[in-house]
């Protein structure tokens, strides 16, 4: 599935990382370009599902709902069980008036990730 190098692969980790950074200090904006750097870094690499999920993150606290829903929905094609991915599709589509998806999601998120709740 990943056609990126292990160079690539740091670098779009470290663009990661400076996301996490930018949305633990509430600096959404930030964190949303750190994400996107490290998606066009590594559209299809083993943790670009993660980049996409954290990216959805960001865009809810921005409040653009329909944009986190595709990214949220991007990471599950990507990582089909990745809980965290769920749930944020969940929040995307609750806030979007979505109910039955967002239960939906919600529902796959706890059969994925039991513990995350």
């Amino acid at each position: 599935m990943s056609n990126t190098t292990a160079e690539e692969r740091k670098a779009a980790d470290g663009w990661k990382s400076v996301g996490n950074r930018h949305m633990a200090s509430k600096e959404y904006e930030d964190a949303y370009e750190s994400y996107c750097t490290a998606i066009q870094i590594s559209p299809l690499g083993p943790s670009s599902h993660i980049y996409l999920s954290n990216r959805a993150a960001a865009l809810l606290s921005l409040k653009r709902y329909s944009a986190a829903s595709v990214d949220a929905r991007r990471a599950i094609t990507l990582a089909p069980t990745f809980g965290k991915a769920h749930a944020r599709l969940g929040q995307s589509l609750y806030f979007i008036k979505d109910y039955a998806g967002a239960v939906a999601a919600y529902e796959n998120a706890f059969q994925f990730e039991p513990e995350n709740q």
